[in-house]
């Protein structure tokens, strides 16, 4: 499965939520798509479901264009933060209409699922919590079977052992029915460890596209006196810096570089630090 984004814009109002971005997405993976609120996350995951079109540009899926691809669309499943479900619908009516809309839905999984979440089918939408939603739209994306699985905030209301399920009903779902997952999170350290690649988006534009090998062992931060580390660093590409009392910090892609000086420290950078740093100077780091 392959995502091919091409110049895209989408405008509300003549203000810009996505500003001609370009990228490709390929599959089975796991793709960690990350950014603050407000940059773009839930837009682009609204056009690649085809529940939008594009301002300008386009958006490919295995050479399709999905607002002009309804079968297309039957093998992506977008489970949204607020839960896309009718309010006035059973639990059990709308795993129903999810099986006659899915092609390659699960039901067996479906039910098996229910109990793992203890839901109840005759319940509606409408008397849920917010984490029995969250479960709900959990269970019809891997039930789903779709290639392409988008989960955006899938698990808001959930407690600990609950995401923890999640993970790893998500990571036994790729081993057993290989696909293109999407996640959307604001959880990033306790999700990082699942993604193969991130996309960074901010306020409209990407910032950073990595595979996890290449976020992790290429971005560090070297500290020391800042003219040691200015040294250290020589013409690598700088994240961002901060400098008190001639003590430098600097957020560096390695980019493979060994970086050798005795009066310097090196230390690896959390995915949930990386994009802090690069919102905070909206550098653009290479893809």
């Amino acid at each position: 499965m392959k995502i091919n984004v091409s110049n895209v814009t989408k405008s509300y109002k003549q203000k810009a939520a996505l500003k001609n971005i370009s990228f490709t997405m390929e599959g089975p993976k796991i793709i960690g798509l990350l950014g603050h609120n407000g940059a773009g996350k839930t837009t682009f995951l609204n056009l690649l479901s085809g529940l939008i079109s594009t301002t300008s540009g386009e958006i490919l899926v295995n050479g399709e264009n999905v607002f002009n691809a309804p079968s297309t669309l039957r093998d992506i499943c977008f489970v949204a933060e607020s839960g896309n479900f009718q309010e006035e619908m059973t639990i059990a009516q709308t795993l129903k209409a999810n099986r006659f809309f899915y092609p390659k839905w699960d039901e067996e999984l479906a039910q098996e699922l229910l109990q793992v979440f203890a839901l109840n089918p005759k319940d509606k939408v409408r008397n849920l919590s917010k984490g029995m939603v969250s479960a709900l739209g959990i269970i019809t994306g891997f039930a789903s079977c779709t290639a392409i699985t988008i989960f955006d905030e899938p698990y808001i209301g959930l407690d600990v052992a609950a995401r923890n399920m999640f993970y790893d009903l998500l990571i036994e779902q790729q081993t057993e029915n290989p696909r293109l997952f999407i996640l959307s999170t604001h959880l990033i350290d306790e999700a990082s460890e699942l993604f193969e690649e991130i996309f960074i988006l901010h306020e409209g534009e990407l910032l950073l596209q990595k595979t996890t090998d290449e976020w992790r062992d290429h971005i560090v931060a070297v500290k020391g006196n800042a003219s040691d580390v200015e040294r250290a660093i020589g013409d690598l590409q700088v994240i961002y810096q901060h400098t008190f009392m001639q003590e430098m910090t600097a957020i560096v892609f390695a980019n493979g570089q060994s970086i050798e000086d005795q009066n310097i420290t090196l230390e690896s950078v959390s995915l949930q630090d990386m994009l802090v740093y690069l919102s905070k100077q909206k550098v653009r780091p290479g893809r």
